[in-house]
């Protein structure tokens, strides 16, 4: 399992494990969230991405959520 670790006021940092394509998001409150069916390809643009918390929230936004505008 990969450790990543996340510059977030909510998010302490999350564990990618590629053999079940799962994500596991560690909150500062001890909340963990597991998100299925992230595949690596999507992990690579987490860490090139310039704002890794907005792109976790779009990464496990459910299908049927709308994207918020800003």
């Amino acid at each position: 399992m990969q450790h990543i670790p996340i510059s977030s006021k909510q998010i302490a940092f999350i564990r990618y494990d590629d053999q079940a394509a799962q994500m596991h998001i560690q909150y500062h409150t001890g909340v963990t969230k597991v998100c299925e069916g992230i595949h690596q390809d999507q992990v690579q643009r987490l860490l090139l991405s310039g704002n890794s918390y907005d792109f976790i929230m779009e990464l496990t936004r459910m299908p049927d959520e709308p994207a918020q505008q800003s």
